[in-house]
């Protein structure tokens, strides 16, 4: 039996999954804060907060599948897809803003779905490579379908009632609130050490009792539903929508960003680097504003300085400090 995979199912293997008592109160002020800014908030902090709760959802969503051993590259195509959704059901049968979300959720669900069951037997490159294809398959199936989708020229939302920007960025906070919930129940359940094992190796995951299909479908289902539940509110949000931003590289390369410099497999990794994510690239657009691409070059440096020196991203850092500080602690008490 394999040692490493087995040591998967204990509760302090993994670094950065034991949530402080500090954390969790900073967690729920975090979350009553979201709550708040769209009604107390000026209008360039409900803007920040809205890309940030855009950011986390998808980050979190990415994770969810990378804790798995599955790597995605073509994640926008649950965005966009969610996004479709949301405008051609209000467009076409005139389906209110919140069944619409429901929709996407479910399309995005069922794509999951579908990925995860055609590619059963696919792993590593081949799985990546699959969902980049994906993705692109889609964005090519929006532009051939000019009737219903607006083709290259794109659509606007004719809703018979659009809701207030303020109801639009309210569901985003509260759907991050509640990704944020999920991901911590899969976290904090045996479900998530399955999954750990799975990445580890899975064909010794199978030999001690574990079924991969059935924890790859439910791991896709979740993640789809999740960043396509992100597509069906911006679109609510922007009213308007092409293949090019639906299907956009942009939306994976953020959605993989963020978890890598917050930390990997962590709960919190994802929201620590889509804070970090946004921040960097709003300062970054004020300070090079007129120089095309410094965002993304800010961004390949960061990234790049994370994997070689912080493999575990800030939640390492914050991981090696708590650490630190506890043996010097017993060192003192040693001492005494």
């Amino acid at each position: 039996m394999n040692a490493r995979i087995l040591s998967s199912f204990s509760p302090q293997a993994e670094q950065g999954t034991t949530i402080p008592l500090l954390l969790v109160a900073g967690l729920v002020a975090a979350g009553i804060a979201l709550l708040l800014i769209p009604f107390l908030g000026s209008q360039t902090l409900v803007d920040v907060t809205f890309r940030t709760c855009s950011l986390v959802i998808l980050a979190a969503s990415w994770n969810l599948m990378a804790s798995a051993g599955l790597i995605s590259l073509g994640h926008s195509a649950f965005f966009g897809l969610g996004s479709y959704a949301g405008i051609l059901t209000a467009n076409l049968l005139a389906v209110p803003f919140w069944l619409s979300l429901v929709i996407a959720l479910v399309a995005g669900g069922v794509l999951g779905l579908s990925l995860a069951l055609v590619t059963a037997r696919l792993r590593g490159i081949f799985f990546a490579i699959t969902t980049l294809a994906l993705s692109e398959g889609l964005r090519i199936i929006a532009v051939m379908l000019p009737d219903l989708t607006g083709g290259a020229k794109g659509a606007y939302l004719a809703a018979a009632s659009v809701p207030s920007q303020m109801t639009v960025n309210v569901a985003m906070s509260v759907a991050a609130i509640l990704a944020c919930l999920g991901v911590v129940l899969v976290f904090r359940s045996r479900y998530y050490y399955a999954l750990r094992a799975m990445r580890a190796n899975e064909h010794a995951a199978q030999m001690i009792g574990i079924y991969p299909l059935k924890y790859r479908v439910g791991i896709t289902v979740l993640s789809g539903a999740m960043a396509s539940l992100v597509g069906g509110i911006e679109v609510w949000h922007g009213g308007y929508l092409d293949p090019g931003i639906a299907f956009d590289l942009h939306v994976t390369i953020m959605a993989q960003i963020a978890p890598i410099i917050g930390g990997l497999y962590t709960i919190v990794g994802p929201v620590l680097g889509s804070v970090l994510t946004i921040f960097l690239g709003d300062a970054t657009r004020l300070a090079f504003g007129h120089i095309p691409g410094a965002s993304l070059f800010v961004f390949g440096i960061l990234l790049v300085g994370c994997v070689l020196y912080l493999p575990h991203g800030l939640v390492g850092i914050f991981t090696r400090l708590v650490r630190s500080r506890a043996a010097l602690s017993q060192k003192k008490e040693a001492v005494r």
